[in-house]
């Protein structure tokens, strides 16, 4: 009895199955095998054998468990429930006496649901001229995977497509009549085809077994990616010609999502540079090329000028949009070979190889330099970003990675010292230089909990009453080696650092305990005026920190002055404005600090809630010399006037700068003509002597006969 006509009895029965067999009968007549097709519940729906003595009849199966048929199969009852859940088994058995290999293989709907297995049973302790049959069985049994997920196809020696599995239909979306007698390498991706072909013509020479991964063109024409396992078999008993049998898994999904992990492992998300880890990977291997070709590598480190204050003033989204900007520039100029990195934040490398000497690689400093100047638009505003550049070279200045990488940061940073915008080449004596500057850094995390902070004062002065109307809290460390040190030396480290945070709340509740203490000694109460950074300003309830530090000092808000700078005011308007009015609200006075310097606007200036504009010392340093010093001086002071802001100009040091000041309408100032920042246990008797000055000044106004010789 024919499968076929199983198939007609048993209703059970998937149609396509009645075919199985059919590829097999040039193959199968006359060689000892048993095949069963079983439903999910293990129930044979289909029988077809010609063993004799081992099995019975083959229709005697159908409607039976397989593992009814024989107590062998008891013992491979765990690999049958696997194979009916879409694995494959290849085993050897023995069945009544008699040793069987056996394979085992699930079979699918078009929806991919399994739908049963099929168990094949090939005996395999027969006579010699057995053996050829055996061996075309064998290497013919994953033809069975007509109706699973894989592709199935034979080749001839030359490529050309003998058999292919319906599969290939959904898979590929060709007919099976558009691949037979067709060359397989028609259908491979340009890019991969001279090595298959290779591998092709490998294969008729060393018979192995091999597994490979390639492009294929889809009907459609796109590309996917099959992995194909693919076998050399001998095609007649002679051994006289061979076939390709190759098993294909459509793995386009996994391979996207490998490369897409190994992008993610290699380059960075925001800018699409390569990260740190590739950068490594890059510098390791131009160090090696360079080693063998006898040749130079440059290293260059680049980091932004004050991207902090642009990341804090106008925020990540605006600093994100700033990085991507400086990345597209540097990739547009780069040469093909070179290496830009971005290692995070705002640090980039970039790796020359090729080059001669010191000068090549100074005629691309130059050139990055030139790229940064036009200005960045961020967030609708024109940012101007610069960029200080370290230099080192291979192997002139070091022979290793590590060092390599430690000796350009090294010159980068002594490039900021000299004013940024610069590129500086490591020389030896700049680790001496960046040792300090590394104990620097470790001290001052110290410096609060060692309580070496010092707060200094600078009166502010009535230019009419020569009566002190505030005092500005100044920022000096006693450093237990190099002594008081001045802000310009520190502060650019705690805002690196982040220690400006707890560094400024220090100053803060130090300033206002000061002004209590003042006013409990009986002198007339007076503001205290503070600097903020950028980066308290953008703190979290920053509002509710300064109430705090009022109601555990006892300091009344109006005797509180906050000196904000004007760029973080333009760049944040709304942020600004809503954080402004709070504090308006609170009680305590706003001034900005530096005015004229930064990015000046009426517009700006009243939508805020302030109080006073300080005018900055660099436009009162040559006031009457410089005519557009006095300019600028006298606009502020107008501008002031016109917005009923009190104006106070800084960095006042002769009688002229006063006459002039105060002749334009200027009632403020403080500086080295009134007196220079004094320690904080002589403030009491400055405002003292102050005091009785001041009594003086309107006893000579109220009264100058008095005063006349």
């Amino acid at each position: 009895m024919t499968i076929d006509s199983i198939t007609d009895q048993s209703p059970q029965a998937p149609a396509k199955h009645s075919s199985i067999m059919e590829n097999w009968s040039q193959y199968i007549k006359d060689i000892p095998f048993h095949c069963f097709v079983i439903n999910e519940d293990g129930i044979v729906f289909q029988s077809e054998g010609n063993t004799q003595g081992v099995f019975k009849r083959a229709e005697q199966y159908v409607g039976l468990s397989i593992f009814e048929l024989n107590d062998a199969f008891a013992a491979i009852t765990h690999e049958i429930k696997e194979t009916l859940n879409g694995e494959t088994h290849n085993l050897s058995l023995v069945i009544n006496g008699e040793r069987f290999n056996v394979w085992m293989a699930p079979q699918q709907t078009s929806n991919q649901d399994i739908s049963s297995a099929v168990v094949f049973c090939l005996a395999i302790s027969q006579p010699d001229h057995y053996q050829s049959s055996l061996q075309e069985i064998q290497k013919h049994y994953f033809l069975f995977a007509e109706y699973t997920k894989d592709i199935v196809t034979k080749y001839t020696p030359e490529g050309i497509c003998t058999y292919v599995s319906p599969t290939v239909e959904k898979v590929l979306g060709y007919e099976t009549d558009e691949l037979l007698n067709k060359p397989l390498f028609e259908f491979f991706h340009p890019d991969d085809l001279k090595s298959k072909r290779r591998l092709f013509k490998n294969l008729l020479e060393d018979p192995s077994d091999q597994t490979i991964c390639y492009r294929v063109r889809r009907k459609d024409g796109e590309h996917i990616w099959l992995e194909t396992n693919i076998t050399l078999i001998d095609s007649s008993h002679h051994h006289s010609s061979h076939e390709v049998i190759a098993v294909s898994r459509d793995i386009t999904e996994r391979k996207e999502t490998e490369e897409r992990l190994l992008y993610l492992a290699n380059y960075d998300s925001l800018t699409g540079l390569p990260n740190r880890a590739l950068f490594r990977d890059r510098l390791r291997r131009a160090i090696a090329r360079a080693q063998r070709n006898d040749s130079h590598v440059a290293l260059m480190f680049l980091d932004l000028d004050r991207f902090k204050n642009i990341n804090d003033s106008l925020g990540h989204h605006a600093g994100d949009q700033l990085l991507r900007g400086v990345a597209r520039r540097l990739k547009q100029y780069a040469r093909k070979g070179d290496t830009i990195a971005r290692l995070g934040g705002d640090e980039f490398t970039v790796i020359l190889e090729g080059i001669n000497n010191a000068d090549d690689a100074a005629v691309v400093a130059k050139k990055i330099l030139e790229l940064m100047e036009p200005p960045f638009k961020v967030d609708g505003h024109e940012v101007a970003a610069s960029t200080s550049i370290g230099i080192t070279l291979y192997p002139d200045d070091a022979a290793d990675m590590r060092t390599l990488l430690k000796n350009a940061d090294t010159a980068m940073y002594r490039s900021k010292e000299k004013g940024r915008n610069h590129y500086q080449f490591y020389t030896a004596d700049m680790n001496a230089k960046a040792y300090e500057y590394l104990l620097l850094e470790n001290n001052l995390r110290h410096a609060l909990d060692r309580e070496e902070f010092r707060l200094y004062f600078q009166p502010q002065i009535d230019l009419h009453t020569q009566g002190i109307i505030g005092i500005e809290a100044l920022l000096r460390w006693e450093h237990p080696e190099q002594g008081l040190l001045q802000p310009e030396n520190f502060i650019p480290f705690a805002e690196e650092t982040g220690l400006i945070i707890p560094i400024g709340e220090w100053v803060l509740r130090s300033a206002c305990r000061h002004a209590v203490s003042w006013q409990k000694a009986g002198l007339p109460p007076v503001r205290v005026a503070v600097n903020l950074s950028m980066r308290q300003f953008r703190q979290k309830d920053f509002v509710q920190l300064i109430a705090d530090a009022l109601q555990e000092t006892g300091l009344a808000p109006q005797y509180l002055e906050l000196e904000i700078t004007e760029s973080f005011l333009a760049h944040n308007v709304e942020q600004a404005t809503e954080i402004l009015r709070d504090l308006h609200k609170l009680g305590v006075h706003l001034s900005i600090d530096d005015f004229g310097t930064g990015y000046s606007s009426l517009s700006y200036l009243k939508r805020f809630p302030l109080n006073t504009l300080k005018i900055d010392q660099s436009f009162v340093r040559d006031i009457t010399t410089d005519p557009d010093g006095a300019t600028i001086a006298e606009a502020i002071i107008a501008l002031g006037q016109s917005l009923n802001l009190s104006v106070i100009a800084e960095g006042v040091e002769d009688h002229e700068q006063v006459f002039f000041l105060k002749g334009r309408g200027c009632d403020l100032a403080q500086g080295f003509f009134f007196s220079h920042p004094i320690a904080s246990e002589k403030v009491i008797p400055w405002i003292k002597r102050n005091l009785n000055n001041q009594l003086l000044f309107e006893q000579r106004v109220l009264w100058p006969e008095a005063f006349r010789q």
